[in-house]
């Protein structure tokens, strides 16, 4: 043996005494190439695989006739499995397949080498890592270079250095991952794939699918199928990785160009483009196939059968328990309404007793007290003598009106029991009228300090806002000044939001001091002008040479003073004496107003201006004794005062 040669192969043939009746007798399906580069597999149908990677025998010798002989079968109803079926190895019964198509054999030539069997990795295949491969190529050169073999025979030098040439393509191509994908995608694969199955059998029958087709994954390792007692994460990942499944198989097309053949590279990225159109159909088919893989496989999975029923039960299961606990919600609820319903009607009950009972009460006090009344009522018709003159009818009506039953039976029993005696009877009367009379004015005594002192607190609020706000007011700058004075001008009165324009203006300022300041400096030109008409008045005075007291002149000072307050008031009497008007005014729709009332009236209107919402319900709360209405009414007969006055006084000159 010459050195640095490898030891010879044997081919292992079939013997013929074992050679069963009929030439066929399967006793296992056909497994997948072993990955040990120790050991070959032997066997007829490996025999004939070398064979052909041999290049002795065509590998698409006879398949035309098995492709019409299935069309025969299948219109005859004969399924491709039906002999397969009865092989220990094969799949169970009741699996169905979807067969491959016919792959175009103009792309790889029968008459091709395999590259593999040239570098001595028939069996590694697809499997061959970048090392092996380097690996064996310097291997098989070391051996099948042409200057390693002594020959001077020039046709058996010529085939050295051709064969030699094809492992320097073999290897030039399988070192290329690009085009030893594509001489990967063009080997012999089975494409066929079960449609369906019993689910006893999907790890028999779909295991085996998967496996096959991971070869095509882009990502290394892929997830194994699995078994019955895989977790959910497993599973889950398992189809989750095949469903986003990156294939990296390719699919050559007769009608591509050679891209060497380019003159440039305009050429070259056009025959690119050319060809990954050619090559797009039979990517989309792949993915086809894969995903109906996948998806058959998905449906079948027993896991994912009993995965999707537990997740519907639970989802029945937390239906319930919401449902349950919704009733449960429910009925508290409910029982909660009907215990506070209970609750409320034993209320309003015990409510309606109390009133009912407190009315009877209240209605027998009435009977006793009515009783009482006309008791003494009748004593005091049977008065006689002088004692009878000292009392009025008034009288014994005010302390009908005035004394508890309590006062009226003990009054009357006092007058019983005083008989004849007058004086007794007298003194009785005179003692309850005392008693009536004290607390009437009692009464009236604590309403004007309950009046006076809610006066004097709404005084003196107004006392400290008044001095808070002229506080506030003494802090505004000139240019604040000079700024206010600026927008007001710039805003008119009739403008939309005029204030909050005018406060956005000055920008440090809020709209109630704006507004505040804006009346302080009004109420000063007005004072201004109260003055100089003042003057004007006392210069035609002087000029007349009339008393300064007459009434039309008085009337005229006094309507120009309320005008420029806001208010209106009556004037005093229009007497050329000068003398004072009455404390206690009496009038027939406002009633009677002392003196107080009347400056508490005029008080509250130079304080509350018109602008207040509710400005008269506040003024009748500053004047005591008065309401609303009779204010309102004080104020329209003090303003009518002053204009008859005035148009007395003008007519006067």
């Amino acid at each position: 043996m010459a050195a640095g040669r490898p030891p010879p192969r044997l081919l292992l043939e079939c013997r013929p005494e074992l050679i069963p009746e009929g030439g066929i007798a399967v006793v296992c399906s056909t497994a997948g190439l072993v990955k040990a580069p120790s050991k070959e597999a032997a066997g007829e149908e490996f025999h004939r695989l070398a064979l052909i990677q041999r290049g002795v025998i065509d590998p698409y010798e006879g398949e035309e006739e098995e492709s019409e002989e299935a069309d025969v079968k299948e219109e005859v109803g004969e399924e491709d499995g039906g002999e397969r079926a009865h092989a220990p190895d094969e799949p169970p019964a009741g699996t169905h397949w979807k067969k491959a198509k016919k792959k175009k054999r103009d792309v790889k030539k029968p008459t091709e080498v395999d590259l593999y069997a040239l570098l001595g990795l028939q069996h590694e295949r697809w499997m061959a890592t970048e090392q092996q491969i380097t690996k064996a190529y310097r291997k098989v050169a070391l051996v099948m270079h042409p200057d390693k073999v002594a020959t001077e025979d020039e046709a058996t030098k010529k085939k050295l250095e051709e064969k030699f040439k094809a492992i320097q393509d073999a290897y030039e191509t399988l070192s290329n991952a690009k085009l030893r994908r594509e001489y990967d995608s063009m080997d012999n694969f089975d494409d066929t794939m079960p449609t369906d199955c019993d689910p006893d059998d999907f790890f028999k029958v779909f295991g085996p699918a998967f496996r096959r087709n991971c070869r095509w994954s882009v990502e290394q390792p892929v997830p194994d199928v699995g078994d019955e007692y895989s977790p959910w994460a497993e599973i889950e990942a398992f189809y989750d990785f095949w469903y986003s499944f990156k294939s990296w198989r390719e699919f050559p097309h007769p009608d591509e160009e050679d891209i060497s053949q380019a003159e440039n590279r305009e050429e070259r990225r056009w025959i690119e483009r050319q060809n990954s159109k050619l090559r797009e159909k039979g990517k989309k088919e792949e993915v086809k196939r894969l995903r109906e893989l996948v998806e058959n496989a998905y449906r079948i999975d027993p896991r994912v059968v009993r995965h999707k029923e537990e997740v519907k039960q639970e989802r029945k299961q937390r239906k319930r328990e919401k449902q349950r606990a919704r009733e449960e919600a429910e009925a508290k609820e409910r029982e909660k309404r009907e215990r506070e319903e209970a609750e409320r009607r034993a209320a309003e009950e015990e409510a309606e007793r109390a009133a009912a009972e407190a009315r009877r009460k209240k209605a027998a006090e009435k009977a006793a007290a009515k009783k009482q009344q006309a008791r003494l009522r009748e004593l005091w018709e049977n008065f006689e003598g002088c004692d009878a003159g000292r009392f009025e009818d008034d009288d014994i009506d005010s302390l009908c009106s005035s004394l508890p039953r309590e006062k009226l039976e003990a009054l009357c029993d006092a007058i019983e029991a005083a008989g004849t005696d007058t004086s007794r009877r007298s003194q009785a009367l005179q003692d309850a009228l005392e008693v009536v009379r004290q607390e009437k004015e009692e009464a009236a005594r604590q309403k004007e300090a309950r009046l006076e002192a809610t006066a004097k607190a709404m005084e003196e609020a107004r006392q400290q806002e008044a001095a808070k706000k002229k506080q506030q007011m003494k802090e505004w700058s000139e240019e604040e000044l000079r700024m206010l004075d600026k927008a007001v001008k710039k805003f008119p009165q009739g403008t939309r939001k005029r204030w909050e324009q005018v406060a956005a203006y000055i920008r440090t300022r809020t709209l109630e001091e704006v507004i505040t300041m804006v009346k302080e400096r009004k109420g000063a030109s007005i004072r201004r002008l109260e003055g100089q008409e003042n003057w004007k008045a006392a210069q035609r005075k002087s000029m007349r040479g009339t008393d300064g007291n007459d009434g039309p002149t008085q009337a005229y000072r006094l309507g120009a003073e309320a005008q420029a307050q806001g208010v209106t008031q009556e004037g005093p009497s229009g007497s050329t004496n000068g003398a004072e008007a009455p404390k206690t005014v009496v009038s027939a729709t406002s009633g009677a107003w002392t003196e107080a009332q009347e400056l508490a009236l005029v008080k509250a209107l130079k304080a509350i201006g018109r602008e207040v919402e509710d400005r008269w319900d506040k003024i009748a709360e500053a004047v005591p004794g008065k309401s609303k209405a009779q204010c309102f009414t004080r104020f329209k007969e003090l303003r009518q005062t002053f204009r008859a006055k005035k148009s007395g006084g003008e007519g006067a000159q």
